[in-house]
C-alpha cells in the first residue's frame, strides 16, 4: 500500500515513544500489503475498525493507543489522519455521537 502521512507517524512516534514498536510494526506490514478490502485488512490486524466514510481505528501496542487511517482500496493508498490514546479516542468518539 502507498502510505501518505508518514511524516505524521514519525511526530506520534517521538510524542509518544512507548508505541514506537507498535508503530514501526504497522507501518512495515501496511506498506508490503496489498489490500482490497476491509477483510483483508483483519486478515492483518484482525482488531481494525471501520468508522463510516472510508476510515479505520487501528489499534497500536496492545490497545493503549489508536491510529486513525482513511483507506481508498480501489488505488491501493492509506492516508494517517490522527493519532490518540484509547481513553482520547473513547471521548472523542462520545462527543461525535
Amino acid at each position: 500500500m502507498e502510505l501518505v502521512g508518514k511524516d505524521n507517524l514519525k511526530q506520534f512516534a517521538k510524542k509518544y515513544s512507548n508505541v514506537r514498536p507498535g508503530l514501526d510494526l504497522w507501518l512495515t506490514l501496511t506498506k508490503t500489503a496489498q489490500w482490497k478490502s476491509l477483510q483483508d485488512v483483519k486478515a492483518t490486524f484482525p482488531a481494525t475498525d471501520y468508522i463510516p466514510e472510508n476510515q479505520y481505528c487501528f489499534d497500536i501496542r496492545g490497545n493503549n493507543s489508536r491510529l486513525l487511517t482513511a483507506i481508498s482500496f480501489q488505488l491501493g493508498v492509506v492516508t494517517v489522519l490522527d493519532f490518540m490514546t484509547h481513553a482520547d479516542y473513547d471521548k472523542k468518539k462520545l462527543n461525535s455521537r
